[in-house]
């Protein structure tokens, strides 16, 4: 059904077995009706015999009748730029499928939501050709992709100083919004959810003794920055700062730092005390004690525990560890972790949202009451007929979801012109989609500004609540 009405129209002039012309006419009464001509659909299904209509096109021939008596609803057009083909392809596939079940999921008395594709085969160049075409047909409302940071940089630069809506739905990458008022960035900044992390460990958990393990590459730094600049305005600064590079698949030395650290912040004076098993207070001022008394120690044993000592010891010194890392580095940290004995509460980004790495026996007690900063929700409900496959968590699917709930609830109304969804969406206080949540409240307004605190506990995870904007909101009904 993706034959434009002209095409329709060329073959019919040249077909002449009776089937293959009932199933074009049926092709283009579809056309006609999805485009809002419910009377040229209707007419052009009176010339349907249906005794030539194979039997497998039947039923949806009876559901197009049946549409031809409705009122005729507006046809909205958005642009859609995706890999399809290329490197990035599984992400582009998956993404186009939650548009599609998205739109399958829109009540009938709502506007027919129509997709212009464009599969920029994962290239720059073919990005800057897609967005251009785009922008210059006027009945395109809005352009959502493309999914790829560097892509998204391209696209975002392509169409700077334009007034058409681009929706960047999957980068994190900060100052994207700053390149023009009509890029929508759906994913929170890097620097929004370093910010946020440091607010929530200071000023909600009370963390005192942060310290920070994160890796050497440009998201690690963005992160990082902004979590030491807020802890900063909050007159905090990290006892410890550790980074790793590469794959890390042995962070020996940046874990026994960290345990050092902790060791030098126990308090000097009875560090020893309760292992020798005295308590010194201000009566022994009023003694003398002998040396004589006591048996010479082996020199061995004259300190009892010192930083250097085993791993087993649990040290608590440190309030809380901040672990932003990538996706594809969580099986090293999670499994490393646990090994170094920190009683810590442990602050992590949406890289840590992998439940079945998390639930391994050797690890998830050790995560017990993780909080993760991120823009997913905890889990997704759904009550769609697709694929198991894109119901399994998958971000891709779910973000293509969201993209036509957001936009639907800004243009099921008059007046769709392309500056009045831009100011629509960037006025937008608050909605929840599928797994996520959007708010564009405060500066800049083409930012999303929602972030869920989630907490890891018991095999699972749960909502605390979400910041939006500057405020954290602890509790909220999710929206139907």
């Amino acid at each position: 059904m993706n034959i434009s009405l002209p095409r329709v129209d060329e073959m019919l002039s040249v077909e002449f077995d009776l089937q293959n012309r009932s199933i074009l006419l049926l092709t283009k009464a579809y056309g006609a009706i999805y485009a809002g001509q419910p009377d040229d659909g209707a007419q052009t299904l009176s010339g349907i015999n249906i005794d030539n209509l194979p039997d497998r096109y039947f039923d949806f021939y009876e559901e197009l009748l049946l549409a031809t008596y409705r009122p005729p609803r507006e046809n909205i057009t958005i642009g859609v730029v995706l890999p399809l083909t290329g490197e990035y392809q599984s992400q582009g596939n998956l993404f186009l499928e939650g548009l599609k079940s998205a739109i399958q999921s829109q009540p009938d008395e709502l506007h027919n939501l129509s997709l212009v594709i464009y599969d920029n085969r994962s290239k720059g160049i073919e990005t800057i050709r897609a967005v251009k075409v785009l922008a210059k047909r006027q009945e395109i409302i809005a352009i959502v992709g493309p999914l790829n940071a560097g892509n998204a940089l391209i696209a975002a630069n392509s169409l700077s100083g334009s007034m058409i809506p681009l929706l960047i739905p999957s980068s994190v990458q900060n100052g994207l919004v700053t390149l023009g008022e009509n890029i929508l960035q759906l994913n929170s900044d890097e620097n929004t959810r370093g910010r946020f992390a440091a607010r929530y460990a200071v000023q909600k958990l009370g963390l005192k003794n942060i310290a920070v393990l994160a890796p050497a590459n440009e998201m690690g730094h963005n992160l990082v920055d902004s979590f030491c600049k807020e802890l900063d305005l909050l007159g905090q600064i990290p006892v410890k700062l550790e980074w790793y590079s590469d794959v890390p698949e042995d962070l020996r030395r940046q874990f026994k730092s960290i345990r050092k650290t902790a060791w030098d912040l126990m308090p000097k004076e009875n560090e020893y005390s309760e292992f020798l098993g005295l308590e010194i207070d201000s009566l022994d001022a009023l003694f003398t004690i002998s040396v004589d008394d006591f048996f010479d120690l082996p020199k061995d044993q004259e300190k009892v525990l010192s930083s250097k000592d085993s791993s087993k010891i649990s040290l608590d010194t440190i309030d809380g560890i901040y672990l932003p890392i990538s996706p594809d580095h969580l099986s090293y940290l999670a499994t490393q972790f646990p090994l170094y004995n920190l009683n810590t509460q442990v602050i992590g980004n949406e890289a840590w949202q992998n439940l079945e790495i998390l639930n391994q026996k050797n690890i998830g007690p050790h995560l017990s009451r993780m909080i993760v900063i991120s823009n997913r929700k905890e889990f997704v409900q759904h009550e769609l007929s697709v694929q198991t496959d894109y119901l399994n968590n998958n971000e891709f699917f779910f973000q293509g979801f969201d993209c036509v709930q957001l936009l639907s609830a800004v243009i099921n109304e008059d007046n769709l012109d392309r500056k009045t969804i831009l100011d629509r969406l960037k006025s937008m206080d608050e909605f929840h989609g599928m797994e996520r949540i959007f708010s564009f409240s405060g500066e800049p307004s083409n930012l999303n500004k929602a972030l869920q605190v989630l907490q890891y506990d018991q095999n699972n995870f749960s909502s605390l609540g979400f910041f939006k904007g500057d405020s954290l909101i602890t509790s909220f009904f999710q929206a139907p």
